[in-house]
């Protein structure tokens, strides 16, 4: 981060300034970026600033907000969000995170790490075990972020709600990311044009997932995702079968 930048947790008294930087971003939004960023009320930010279950964090350039990110530590009784997913966990052991903007002025700076680090962080500190997300695919810079930051996709499908087509991602804060087995593991590389290869990519990535393997790391050299089989999951023959449903420039690589 650069040094003069600042992070502090949210309240009440920031609603002017949280509300500005959404207005800002989606002043400045592509018409086809709109439909993957949801767009919070007065309402919605008011319940987030309070500090009971919905925290949020926000980056400083001085006094003014460049950054923001919300959070949400659900309890047992309340009805569970994201229900599809994650469902062996602990309701009380979830994090869940939710959206992080940051303006566009600010973005290369490494705002949105620092951002997810911090949720992590206090997360931990409030006893959570587990942290949860649901990224449109669409969005790859939060979902290629999500994974430099030790996040997983774990699930690959469409929103039940919306039909928006999403990657649930996951982190258990106390189980580390072992070495990849090379006998049992892909390289997808993304393409030249993230945006333009988004179609085919949601196709292979549906398809290891529902396989039972796991989008684990990104390697931004080569911009590859490694994908491994999951902890429970054995099935040696994937390769085979994903490397003819496979083409072109998004080839997976038996590693």
């Amino acid at each position: 981060m650069v040094k003069k930048l600042e992070v502090k947790e949210l309240n009440i008294e920031n609603l002017p300034a949280v509300m500005a930087l959404q207005d800002k971003i989606f002043a400045n939004l592509q018409q086809d970026e709109k439909h993957f960023i949801l767009k919070r009320s007065v309402e919605d930010f008011m319940k987030a600033l309070d500090g009971k279950n919905v925290h949020m964090f926000g980056i400083f350039d001085g006094s003014k907000l460049v950054a923001q990110s919300m959070f949400e530590f659900p309890q047992n009784g309340q009805k569970r969000e994201l229900a599809e997913f994650a469902s062996d966990v602990n309701y009380n052991d979830l994090v869940i995170y939710k959206a992080t903007l940051v303006d566009l002025d600010y973005r290369g700076k490494g705002l949105m790490q620092e951002l997810l680090r911090q949720r992590e962080e206090k997360a931990k500190s409030f006893g959570k075990k587990t942290a949860i997300s649901q990224i449109a695919i669409d969005n790859p810079a939060s979902w290629v972020n999500a994974l430099k930051s030790g996040m997983s996709i774990r699930k690959v499908d469409k929103d039940p709600f919306d039909g928006t087509k999403v990657l649930y991602m996951q982190k258990d804060f106390y189980k580390p990311l072992l070495p990849a087995r090379a006998e049992n593991s892909f390289s997808m590389y993304l393409g030249k044009n993230i945006h333009k290869e988004i179609p085919a990519l949601f196709n292979k990535m549906h398809y290891l997932a529902e396989a039972g393997y796991y989008g684990t790391r990104f390697i931004g050299n080569e911009n590859k995702i490694v994908w491994e089989k999951g902890e429970k999951q054995n099935d040696l023959n994937l390769f085979r079968s994903f490397s003819r449903f496979a083409n072109g420039q998004g080839k997976t690589i038996h590693r």
